[in-house]
């Protein structure tokens, strides 16, 4: 329990070993880990509250979770707290895995091979600032995780993340219109998003899509007061700057969405398209056809692990309840996976293979 004995918790013991005085040299505590240890433990002062925090137990209470992909919130058509679980190496449909904190949609995951971190999102009639999160090895609702720098919805719809940080790109603020503020957090500590850069458009963009490789992440397209844009930008994850030019999609496009593998980025949809494109993340350059989804899609959510790529929900333009799934190291038309729990729109996608990369 956070905050141990001063929040009604107790003292975890199993597989626990202490040596020494805490505080003096060479003093220890040891916790071995097996698969019925909590997914997270919390560690705290004995004698004050408020000093501590938590450790993330990796394969904890549980096992096959970095294959677990993740489809969070959306509108159906109002907006839901649905989060639903698929296992991404197979096929089938969908299960109940919990519910967000509150009905919100059109927000943005980011991931590790624990959890998964869900910011901002517009929960009608105004924006969020609220992150949440919840880890994949357990099915549950998620937790508070801090807030964003701004109250916005229309986040870039996909998972730009690494192992360590997790990217909220630019949205709309309410009453102020889009922005071009990039956020990032520390995904296995919790607490508020911090000002990264601005992406290089400078009237701001929404609706746009998120692709990333373990060191660059690649905003692509989306809307801005002058319209659509077919413009992709990247930062490098491990420097706080600005994003510079990558290259450009095949046309203007919003409501796309974003998957990767470890080295290449490919954006579905959008814009009621069924167009499916690809980029090599670690090079620049414009994006080349890749194939098509069954039908238009857009706003759809996504998800991957390093080898395939999944399309969950979105409208054509009716609200759909359709999984389709591509070999992201191919090229090639979208197949059939299985069916969500219910048909919605404007969900984002996560995994256990954080982002797809593994």
């Amino acid at each position: 329990t956070s905050d141990g004995t001063h929040n009604s918790g107790s003292e975890y013991t199993t597989g626990v070993t202490t040596s020494g005085t805490p505080g003096s040299a060479t003093a220890f505590t040891k916790i071995e880990v097996t698969s019925s240890t909590p997914v997270v433990l919390y560690y705290y002062c004995s004698s004050h509250s408020g000093m501590g925090g938590n450790v993330d137990i990796p394969g904890g209470s549980g096992s096959g979770h970095t294959d677990r992909g993740l489809s969070v919130g959306g509108t159906a058509p109002s907006g839901t707290n649905i989060i639903d679980q698929i296992q991404i190496s197979t096929t089938g449909n969908a299960s109940d895995f919990g519910d967000t904190t509150s009905t919100v949609y059109d927000g943005n995951c980011a991931s590790n091979t624990t959890r998964s971190v869900y910011g901002n999102g517009d929960n009608a009639p105004g924006m969020s600032n609220v992150i949440q999160y919840t880890v994949f090895s357990t099915k549950g609702n998620m937790a508070d995780f801090g807030d964003s720098t701004l109250a916005r919805g229309q986040t870039t719809n996909g998972t730009m993340s690494n192992k360590v940080r997790g990217f909220y790109g630019p949205g709309y603020v309410s009453g102020s219109g889009a922005q071009n503020r990039i956020e990032v957090i520390t995904i296995s500590t919790m607490g508020n998003a911090v000002d990264f850069g601005d992406r290089s458009i400078a009237d701001g963009l929404r609706s746009a899509a998120g692709v990333c490789s373990p060191t660059r992440a690649v905003f692509c397209g989306g809307r801005g007061p002058s319209g659509n844009t077919d413009t992709m930008d990247y930062i490098t994850m491990a420097s706080a700057g600005n994003a510079s030019d990558f290259g450009n999609l095949v046309a203007d496009n919003r409501y796309c969405a974003g998957l990767s593998s470890e080295t290449r980025g490919v954006v579905v949809g959008g814009s009621s398209v069924n167009v499916i494109q690809y980029i090599t993340t670690a090079s620049t350059g414009n994006a080349t056809d890749f194939g098509d989804t069954s039908t238009n899609l857009q706003t759809a959510g996504c998800t991957s692990n390093n080898v395939r790529g999944v399309a969950l929900g979105g409208s054509t333009p009716s609200i759909v309840n359709t999984i389709q799934y591509i070999t992201i190291g191919s090229t090639g038309n979208t197949t059939d996976f299985g069916d969500l729990t219910a048909a919605r729109t404007n969900t984002s996608g996560s995994s256990g293979s954080h982002g797809g990369l593994q």
